[in-house]
């Protein structure tokens, strides 16, 4: 048998970061699921028809998979490989680009299921060039495929990940509706512990946190919760204790944020995606800081994205966002005219930033300059947030701006 199924089997299993063990749990051992990856088995009608099930891909899709190769095809699996080694290896306008070729070959053969998983690739790849416009228009041409509609798993993935895609540009309320019909499909069709439920948990959190529905995204959490006592990978587990923390600490309760993030980085490993890695630790300082935790492990978790990010690369938006982590660290500290030194070129820049990103920013500069004696000249920065935060749907922290302006008005009077 050629190797062919067993190739798309085993990216198949990748794509949703299953195990082996996970994919052949009560039915095949992982020896056996290692066979058919290797193709040195050959699946019977029985095993297409249970593969299929679990990793929610139609059944002629995977049945397709033991045909021959012709030339077309020979030279999409090429160009698929490399798309997805340059995902792995960070390249991701390499991995845009070659998943874009990919797609329109496929497009070519008339094979939707590659064109699919092409499409959704090139747009995970612009999610992490932070891309967003081009992102979300390659989102919701996913979304709108026929063949989404045709498989629940494939509509939970669309609808989650056109729910990052407004989420990134900071719509919000968009985002929070695609996330609850991720979710809604998922619960109706697919095992709480699934990874693309999960993960439709995960934007649902998320968004509702972004856009100061707290309450609401606490509640979210608690299914989080129960799904991350399941049985599931690790890296998913710290993902769900990360996020969970994250709800925790804007909702004010310190003693939660810490026990859930502290739960992330035991799960959470560098060895195992630096990247994960390097985000979990810029985002835990930042919600440590946020909850007013200026301790010694807040400034570590600065210091290993700083290190780790100056290893693996990072886009314009990236480095800006460790830089105002980094700057709110220093007023925080009692440092104010350091915060503004590494803020000021951040704002020149400060269109690479999302909305919400940029209405932090400029809230953050008007601390500093209300703590330097320069109340005058923060409400010009206390405006810009709220019109950035207004912008991203993010009412509570429009409405937090809109308060610190009387007060600075009241104050100058």
């Amino acid at each position: 048998m050629s190797s062919k199924f067993g190739e798309k089997l085993r990216r198949a299993r990748q794509d949703l970061r299953m195990t082996q063990a996970q994919l052949g749990h009560g039915k095949y051992s992982t020896s056996y699921v290692s066979l058919l990856e290797t193709g040195s088995r050959e699946p019977t009608a029985e095993i297409i028809t249970e593969l299929s099930h679990r990793l929610g891909i139609e059944r002629d899709v995977m049945e397709a998979w033991n045909t021959p190769v012709s030339p077309d095809e020979a030279e999409f699996v090429l160009l698929e490989h490399r798309a997805r080694q340059s995902f792995a290896a960070h390249d991701y306008e390499d991995a845009r680009a070659t998943a874009h070729e990919a797609a329109g070959i496929a497009q070519g053969m008339k094979n939707s299921s590659a064109w699919w998983n092409m499409a959704f690739l090139e747009a995970e790849a612009l999610r992490e060039l932070r891309d967003g416009d081009a992102f979300l228009h390659m989102a919701e041409e996913v979304l709108n495929h026929p063949l989404t509609d045709e498989s629940s798993a494939l509509k939970v993935r669309a609808e989650t990940l056109v729910s990052n895609a407004y989420l990134i540009i900071g719509r919000l309320h968009i985002a929070v509706e695609h996330a609850l019909r991720g979710v809604e499909q998922g619960k109706e069709a697919l095992p709480p512990t699934s990874i693309i439920a999960l993960s439709a948990q995960f934007a649902l959190v998320a968004s509702l946190a972004e856009s100061g529905q707290l309450d609401d995204a606490w509640l979210a959490c608690l299914d989080l919760s129960a799904a991350a006592d399941g049985d599931i990978p690790d890296q998913a587990a710290g993902n769900a204790h990360w996020v969970i923390g994250n709800v925790a600490f804007r909702k004010q309760n310190v003693s939660e944020g810490l026990r859930h993030h502290d739960l992330a980085a035991e799960l959470l490993r560098p060895a195992s995606d630096i990247e994960l890695w390097t985000r979990f630790n810029k985002a835990s300082a930042a919600a440590r800081m946020t909850a007013g935790i200026v301790e010694p492990s807040t400034l570590a978790c600065i210091e290993r994205a700083e290190q780790a990010q100056a290893v693996i690369g990072a886009t314009m938006a990236e480095d800006l966002e460790l830089q105002i982590i980094r700057a709110q660290w220093e007023q925080l500290n009692g440092r104010p005219e350091e915060a503004l030194e590494l803020l000021l070129p951040v704002r020149r820049e400060g269109e690479a930033l999302s909305y919400p990103v940029r209405g932090e920013l400029e809230l953050l500069v008007a601390r500093c300059l209300q703590i330097t004696g320069e109340a005058a000249q923060s409400l010009e920065h206390l405006e810009l947030a709220r019109e950035h935060f207004s912008a991203a749907g993010a009412t509570d922290r429009a409405a937090l701006a809109l308060e610190l302006t009387t007060q600075a008005r009241a104050a100058l009077r």
